[in-house]
């Protein structure tokens, strides 16, 4: 009876992922950005946080990693666009940081970059650049840690917001 109900809540499964195109885990861990901006979200860096088991007084064995989305601006390395930076920095090393930067003209998506994996570090960055054309635009960002082995949880993710700005080119 039990390989039954295996057999069939997997069938069951994979109709939903050819009818919806993906399956429900895909669905819940995809890093992508919303088509517009999140409505009431104010600007925030999002955090996470991972700790040793039983170390509960001890802050070292605590990591911490912050991100935080830059202001949209001017592109200085490339001109005539407009570039938003998106970096993670933690308190410790950690075996993986995956990080994706998009960026909203008007309230609305209009560049998102490839998820960028940095491996056996404390910090790291992507960006998103579109051609310059006057509105105001926001930055946006989701990243995933991956803490080092005996850390609680192994993984976690947040997404985050930055601050809207007016440019012109």
């Amino acid at each position: 009876m039990r390989t039954w109900r295996t057999a069939v809540a997997a069938a069951s499964m994979a109709v939903l992922a050819l009818v919806g195109g993906t399956s429900p885990a895909a669905a819940a861990g995809d890093p992508s950005a919303p088509a517009t901006v999140p409505e009431g979200r104010d600007a925030d860096g999002g955090s996470v946080d991972a700790g040793k088991a039983g170390s509960d007084a001890d802050a070292s064995a605590v990591i911490r990693c912050q991100g935080q989305v830059q202001r949209p601006h001017n592109s200085t390395h490339v001109p005539g666009t407009i570039n938003v930076v998106v970096t993670v920095s933690c308190s410790a090393p950690v075996p993986e940081i995956t990080t994706r930067a998009a960026l909203y003209k008007n309230g609305h998506l209009v560049k998102q970059s490839t998820p960028r994996t940095q491996r056996n570090t404390r910090s790291a960055q992507n960006n998103a650049a579109v051609s310059c054309s006057p509105g105001k635009y926001r930055g946006w960002m989701y990243f995933k840690v991956v803490f080092p082995p005996g850390y609680n949880p192994p993984t976690d993710s947040a997404n985050a917001l930055g601050q809207e700005v007016s440019l012109s080119c």
